[in-house]
């Protein structure tokens, strides 16, 4: 079957795509800057990178009811016509080769708002569900207004943006919802000084097992999921580090349980990354997934005297990372070690 990939994710339950080629980064939602030029279906904007990212509402820019954001939101930021822009998610899924087709059935086009047909390139038969494949073309309102927004650095915000913001997305949001939402719009900025320091730029998925923060390769992730969708099978006389078998995609590949590598508490996994290395495919069950950070190698420190001589082994250094340290996993090494040797023997 033909088909372009696209980077699947849900709002209040529906399924959505949008192609794979113009997706930049995927983190959770910041706290937004409000301005008073935008228009209404942009929540706010974000340092992103050296540039102030629009943030869309697809709810907003569909005309439909806004019922507000919450602190497990996520954004997709994407670039298209050389536009940078940010689209709220309430779960960001995997990138599926899907062809979608026209909306070509009658029944559909005659009870669909032509809003939302103006927006949709078609429609794909995901796994589970239907999947709305949107048109960025189209989606991006007026762009050189919003490339204007995209510009303005020194833009007039409104007096009390992020107090704006609270009041109109999350007026039920707690003091430590308040705070994760300032940390991540921190650690957003952050990122901005890296990629002006250096050129050897390195992107990493952040995950934590535990009570820490890993980062696992970017180059190596193909797949993030909840793990509760598959059924784990057992591996008959698998080491300790083998937390089971999944199906995934059609393949059979196995799931480390980092917890008795890194000394860590054995606890159920919630989520499963897929990586593969030198053409093996594995999950790795985590806890929770958090963002795509970027990294450039002055921002990496070397080991603390406190780590254990049995996970140094598997570490290449740490980095902050939000309000605590984020340990960078040495997957190739780790996998090389415990899992293609012990295939040998």
């Amino acid at each position: 079957m033909s088909g372009k990939p696209h980077l699947i994710f849900a709002l209040h339950g529906s399924l959505y795509g949008i192609s794979a080629d113009f997706v930049r980064q995927i983190c959770s939602l910041p706290e937004l800057h409000t301005l008073a030029t935008a228009p209404a279906d942009i929540l706010g904007i974000f340092n992103w990178r050296s540039q102030m990212v629009p943030v869309m509402h697809l709810d907003l820019r569909f005309g439909r009811g806004f019922s507000g954001c919450s602190v497990s939101d996520r954004l997709i930021v994407v670039e298209c016509q050389g536009i940078q822009m940010a689209i709220v998610a309430h779960e960001v899924f995997d990138v599926q080769t899907i062809d979608p087709q026209p909306l070509d059935t009658a029944l559909i086009q005659a009870r669909q708002a032509a809003t939302d047909r103006h927006f949709i390139s078609g429609i794909a038969q995901g796994l589970d569900a239907p999947i709305t494949c949107l048109d960025l073309d189209r989606l991006i309102r007026e762009p050189e207004a919003v490339a204007a927004l995209d510009r303005q650095t020194s833009s007039p915000l409104i007096a009390g943006a992020g107090a704006d913001f609270y009041s109109r997305c999350c007026p039920e949001a707690s003091i430590a919802d308040r705070a994760t939402f300032a940390t991540r719009a921190r650690q957003l900025q952050t990122a901005i000084d890296l990629t002006q320091s250096s050129s050897d730029e390195q992107g990493v998925l952040v995950v934590q097992i535990g009570s820490e923060y890993l980062g696992l390769p970017l180059e190596l992730v193909l797949d993030v999921d909840v793990l509760d969708r598959f059924s784990i099978s057992p591996v008959p006389i698998a080491p300790e580090h083998i937390l089971g078998q999944i199906n995934w995609r059609s393949e059979i590949v196995p799931v480390l349980e980092l917890s008795s590598i890194l000394q860590m508490p054995p606890l159920p996994r919630q989520e499963v990354v897929v990586v593969e290395i030198d053409s093996l495919k594995m999950g790795i069950g985590v806890d929770r997934i958090f963002d795509v950070f970027y990294l450039t190698g002055d921002r990496i420190d070397a080991l603390p005297i406190s780590a254990s001589d049995r996970s140094r082994q598997y570490l290449r250094g740490v980095s902050k990372y939000a309000d605590g340290l984020m340990y960078l996993l040495d997957l190739r090494e780790l996998v090389e070690r415990k899992f293609l040797v012990a295939s040998a023997v």
